[in-house]
């Protein structure tokens, strides 16, 4: 969640001025097209875990709580937009993608994911309302803006 708290310019009133603010854009070339629509959904992580990087693959434990996606094991249902350690208690929530068209070259693939095709099919079957449709963006290929 972000925080943003504007300046205080009360005694300004009536003077032009302007004020601006960076929020975290998720990474240019992630979206490479508009179909699926983006969505993005807080979601908790399990305990004691670490994510190095931004884009990982995550699926559900036991409990219903984010661990790193394995393949043939835990299937991937959405990807963390940014790097996380969560403590062992209180557990946290993050935002995860689950919905949009992305870029496979993006995304921060654990070892398990070891083939372009379980990559390609690593959403595959994934439990509503993931919806992530991973594409191979070609050299000189034409991507739709998001």
């Amino acid at each position: 969640m972000v925080t943003i708290t504007p300046p205080y310019a009360a005694s300004d009133a009536g003077v032009p001025s302007q004020w601006a603010d960076t929020i975290e854009p998720v990474a240019e070339g992630l979206i490479v097209g508009d179909t699926p629509p983006v969505v993005t959904d807080d979601m908790v992580i399990a305990a004691s875990q670490t994510f190095a990087t931004a884009f990982v693959p995550v699926g559900f434990d036991g409990s219903g709580n984010l661990i790193p996606a394995v393949s043939g094991t835990t299937q991937a249902i959405g990807v963390l937009l940014r790097p996380v350690t969560t403590p062992a208690s209180p557990l946290q929530g993050q935002p995860v993608l689950r919905q949009g068209c992305l870029n496979m070259d993006m995304i921060a693939w654990p070892a398990s994911y070891d083939t372009e095709e379980k990559k390609l099919e690593a959403f595959r079957g994934a439990p509503t309302p993931t919806a992530i449709v991973v594409k191979k963006v070609r050299a000189g290929a034409t991507v739709a803006a998001p």
